[in-house]
């Protein structure tokens, strides 16, 4: 009996390795970045920020924010090289 549930939770693990090698060949092309999708993930992540703040305070706001530019800074690093 313990064989067929290690069988089966092998064939399940070595799915979801090819479903999640296929999704990287898939997407590969679409992670390519430009200083529009920097800017635009700057916007979004600073709406989020503020989100944050309001519910969760200002210490909150300013570790979200911080990641928002950290995020910014590497989108920029990576669009240049």
């Amino acid at each position: 009996m313990k064989k067929i549930h290690k069988k089966k939770g092998s064939r399940i693990l070595i799915g979801a390795l090819v479903f999640f090698l296929f999704m990287g060949v898939v997407m590969a092309p679409s992670l390519h970045a430009n200083l529009a999708d920097c800017e635009r993930g700057l916007r979004r992540c600073a709406i989020d920020a503020v989100i944050a703040g309001l519910s969760g305070g200002p210490l909150a706001f300013a570790l979200w924010g911080t990641g928002c530019l950290l995020g910014y800074d590497f989108c920029l690093n990576y669009y240049d090289g």
